[in-house]
């Protein structure tokens, strides 16, 4: 677990503990329940936190658990036995804390999940920018991982607004390019039916986008979606005519290896068929 100094954990006796402590160190603190109302709820954050985690990594199905205001919370519980139990009748804890690791600041990464909403927006460029350059370098997967973090701060920043709002339409906006690079990467990687959803996704807000609509032909003739292709190439052609040669090369080039292919077939066939 990590906890960042000097910004009010959710359990302050916890800070005044760490404090005390040195690098490497491992300290039991005896704390009273007058100083621990927040702690069931606390822990109830902590435990969903880690158990999502866990659970994405096994792919496994979501565990409920059941979410309350705080004004029904005393009579709802928050979902754990042993947590409800201790929210209803109070009693002295003892915590272990051992030091593992120090980062002065400047030197910490915060968690994604840590982050307010104006520290995600100012990470958007970064990280864009990040993936970029690794894309040049043909490092997919790490590029891949640069625009996914991306990503994710814009959908948590679009689920907040209303969708179709100005405010929703502007970080969809902005979702684009990104989701355009990160197709590309998936791609390069070989990942057709991954990209192929995505660029779906794009193409459903943006119907005319020529490079949703290139990189969907591409992928379609990787998977031999032939008409598909050629329907998105045509297309292509139709709204960029500067694209109109490279589209007539893409064209050809998918006829001489449906030919090809054709002729495969043909001969594997050949003389089977009355045999």
């Amino acid at each position: 677990m990590e906890l960042i100094i000097g910004k009010k954990f959710k359990i302050e006796t916890w800070e005044k503990c760490i404090r005390t402590m040195w690098l490497n160190e491992v300290a039991r603190f005896s704390v009273v329940k007058e100083l621990l109302y927040d702690f069931p709820i606390a822990a109830k954050q902590l435990r969903d936190y880690y158990a999502k985690i866990c659970e994405s990594k096994h792919h496994k199905e979501e565990t409920h658990r059941h979410h309350c205001c705080g004004f029904n919370i005393m009579e709802h519980g928050v979902g754990y036995e042993d947590l409800d139990i201790l929210l209803k009748n109070p009693k002295n804890l003892d915590f272990i804390f051992e030091i593992v690791k120090v980062e002065q600041p400047g030197e910490y990464k915060k968690d994604p999940w840590s982050l307010t909403e104006e520290e995600k927006i100012k990470q958007l460029p970064i990280l864009k920018e990040n993936g970029n350059n690794l894309f040049k370098e043909k490092k997919f997967e790490e590029a891949c991982k640069q625009y996914e973090e991306a990503l994710g701060y814009l959908e948590q920043l679009m689920v907040k607004e209303k969708p179709n709002d100005v405010e929703w339409n502007q970080w969809n906006e902005n979702k684009i390019p990104i989701l355009l690079n990160y197709c590309l990467c998936k791609y390069n990687l070989g990942e057709f039916y991954s990209c192929l959803e995505h660029l779906n996704t794009i193409l459903e807000c943006q119907p005319n986008n020529t490079k949703a609509l290139y990189r969907r032909a591409k992928v379609n003739a990787s998977i031999w979606n032939l008409p598909e292709a050629r329907n998105d190439f045509k297309l292509c052609a139709e709204l960029d005519p500067t694209l109109k040669n490279d589209i007539l090369n893409q064209l050809n080039q998918l006829d001489k290896l449906e030919a090809l292919q054709y002729k495969k077939e043909a001969e594997k066939f050949k003389g089977k068929l009355f045999s």
